[in-house]
């Protein structure tokens, strides 16, 4: 009732204000055909894109305190004032709004137009971020709270604050963020949610300053090799912003080349090129990335931070939830344990089966990495393995109808694997998940039938080197040779393993059941495209163990009309 009452206060209030401009917005108001247009146009609610408004376009439903709402959601727990260097919360820069524009508050007065309103939270509420390496000496949020950044005793660390504020407030930013003052790391709680909503901060700011401390005289091949380029936080700080800006030690703007905007460099190509040779990040990435997005494979985003370092081993986890979308709870201390977490929370939400595509030491399981170390950004491509047999097949698709043929066999497959998904004994579980401290993964799974050592190995074990190398023969698929980081038993002596004891596992792929891959644009069914592969060894109680290996594993079907496929799928508990 309070709002529809608020409605004919101001009205009547306008009427007795005003009456002629009164009556003629009320016949404006009833004119019919601009009735029939405000019943035919959709109600917009929330946070609203004024350029998606039309000049005569009303917004019934409009909110200015929802909208007020919103932005203080998507912005950080505590901000810099520039102007006065002290610290305030959401609340308190929503109060100084209020303050500022009490006009759009007073119930008495003429309101104004939903763009407006628009314009006034946007620009009263827009933040900077600064994004930097930390030093042995930075001021915390105990030294700035009760005082201000301005006052603060001279050291390195209150230089590089008092410098990006004022650059801060020279672009037109009233708040600025530094995670270095504006959290306190004391509370518990805080910290945890600072750190789960970190990408957010730096996606939704209107800028994000970043400083080189090590770089000066618009030096490209010190930018090449800047520390921040190597640690973990800086991943997200660079791919969630839409707007970035680079300075120098001197906090002079980097200029590496004559096209960079002041107010954007991911508006720079050049610049962009730049940065994706250095970081291995795909330029679309840069500019455009989104965190939901199937068209990046979990293994890219990984090898993104492959070479990165953090102080705390738990935070090579923590700041990498931004980047799959993904949270839980911060818990400094487990050590390595954040990685499993995070590789588990990941799991939850994506089939990416390249979550698994890693080479190194395993984690708390064999089917996860211990770091994102082993997502090795250099690995070989994944490519058709080159034994006699694959050449007779290719051979053989280069004859006439026969890719025809092949085309109708992948439709029939993909049929009996969606019956096999819906009527097996694992439908229950088509995805993977871990449970019981083993992972439940659902896959293809090819019985290994022969495995032999290679010369290469042979030589090298006269000459005392380690070397892991063998060929393996499986069902349905060709021949392939694999070097792992750790020896397999083979033959029939006494404690020697028999190769039945041993798989090799495809990890499912919703492409496989849809036949078009997100990722991989070739014209061939996802079924007979070259696939990463793992070596399983069963272990007593029908638990399987994924065996170390030193390259990655690609494998390719022989022959995908086998019927036999519909027994190789199947979920299996891996330790």
């Amino acid at each position: 009732m309070a709002k529809p009452l608020l409605n004919i206060r101001r009205t009547i209030v306008r009427a007795v204000a005003d009456p002629d401009t009164f009556k003629a917005g009320l016949s404006e108001t009833w004119n019919p055909k601009r009735l029939a247009s405000r019943l035919r146009a959709p109600q917009v609610t929330g946070l609203v894109d004024p350029e998606s408004l039309e000049a005569d376009e009303v917004v019934d439903d409009f909110s200015l305190q929802e909208v007020i709402d919103q932005r203080k959601s998507d912005m950080p727990l505590r901000l810099i004032c520039t102007e006065d260097g002290k610290l305030y919360d959401r609340n308190a820069i929503e109060a100084w709004f209020k303050t500022e524009h009490a006009e759009l508050f007073d119930p008495t007065a003429v309101s104004s137009d939903a763009e407006t309103m628009l314009d006034a939270v946007k620009t009263s509420f827009a933040y900077a971020m600064l994004s930097h390496r930390w030093e042995a000496v930075e001021p915390l949020y105990k030294d700035v709270h009760g005082s201000d950044v301005f006052s603060l005793p001279d050291s390195s660390g209150t230089r590089k604050l008092q410098h990006f504020c004022r650059h801060a407030r020279e672009r037109g930013f009233r708040w600025a963020w530094s995670d270095t003052c504006c959290i306190d790391k004391t509370s518990t709680s805080e910290l945890q949610k600072s750190i789960i909503s970190m990408f957010k901060w730096y996606r939704n700011s209107d800028l994000t300053i970043i400083y080189l401390g090590d770089v000066c005289d618009n030096s490209i091949a010190a930018l090449r090799e800047s520390v921040w380029f190597l640690r973990g936080w800086t991943l997200q700080e660079l791919i969630a912003p839409r707007r970035l800006v680079f300075f120098q030690s001197d906090w002079t703007l980097l200029a590496t080349s004559d096209d960079l905007p002041v107010d954007n460099y991911k508006a720079s190509p050049t610049f962009c090129k730049l940065i994706t040779e250095i970081t291995g990040i795909d330029d679309d990435a840069l500019t455009d990335f989104d965190p939901t997005s199937r068209h990046i494979t979990i293994r890219q985003r990984m090898s993104w931070a492959a070479h990165r370092k953090t102080t705390e081993i738990e935070d090579t986890a923590y700041c990498l939830m931004g980047i799959f979308n993904v949270h839980f709870p911060v818990m400094y201390g487990e050590g390595e344990g954040a990685f499993s977490r995070l590789q588990i929370e990941i799991m939850a939400v994506s089939d990416d089966p390249s979550l698994f595509d890693w080479t190194g030491t395993p984690g708390a399981n064999s089917l996860l990495a211990s770091s994102p170390a082993c997502f090795d950004p250099f690995a070989p491509p994944i490519v058709d393995p080159v034994p006699v047999t694959l050449r007779i097949t290719n051979a053989l698709n280069k004859i006439p109808y026969v890719q025809q043929a092949q085309r109708g066999i992948d439709s029939l497959t993909v049929g009996l694997f969606n019956m096999q998904e819906r009527f097996s004994i694992n439908a229950q579980h088509p995805a993977n998940y871990m449970a019981g401290a083993k992972i439940h993964c659902h896959g293809l799974e090819y019985s290994v039938l022969d495995v032999e050592e290679t010369r290469a190995m042979t030589d090298a074990r006269k000459r005392g080197v380690k070397l892991y190398q063998y060929h393996i023969v499986a069902e349905s698929l060709h021949p392939i040779t694999v070097t792992l980081a750790e020896p397999i038993n083979t033959g029939y002596g006494f404690g020697r393993l028999r190769s039945k004891y041993l798989c090799i596992l495809r990890v499912w792929d919703q492409s496989l059941a849809t036949g078009q891959s997100a990722v991989v644009d070739d014209e061939d069914h996802p079924l007979r495209q070259p696939f990463v592969a793992h070596l399983l060894v069963s272990e007593p109680g029908g638990i399987y163990r994924r065996i170390l290996v030193k390259d990655r594993i690609v494998a390719k079907l022989d022959q995908t009309v086998e019927l036999r496929l519909l027994l190789q799928l199947r979920t299996i508990m891996i330790k």
